[in-house]
C-alpha cells in the first residue's frame, strides 16, 4: 500500500492505494499542504486496536 498525495484546484488531496493501485481510502481536500500531511500521518496512526463504530 501506498498513499499519494496531489494538488486538484488550488487544493491538497490524499488517497491511499493498494499494492494493485486500486484507490482504497481518500480524504477530503485541504487548502494547506501540511494539513493534507497531518491527515495521512493520522490514518498512519491507527492499528488493529483502533475502535470500528457501527452507526
Amino acid at each position: 500500500m501506498y498513499f499519494e498525495k496531489y494538488q486538484q484546484a488550488s487544493q491538497w488531496r490524499w488517497r491511499l492505494k493498494a499494492a494493485n493501485h486500486e484507490i482504497i481510502a481518500s480524504g477530503e481536500s485541504y487548502w494547506n499542504e501540511t494539513d493534507c500531511d497531518q491527515a495521512i500521518n493520522l490514518v498512519k496512526g491507527t492499528t488493529s486496536s483502533t475502535p470500528v463504530r457501527k452507526l
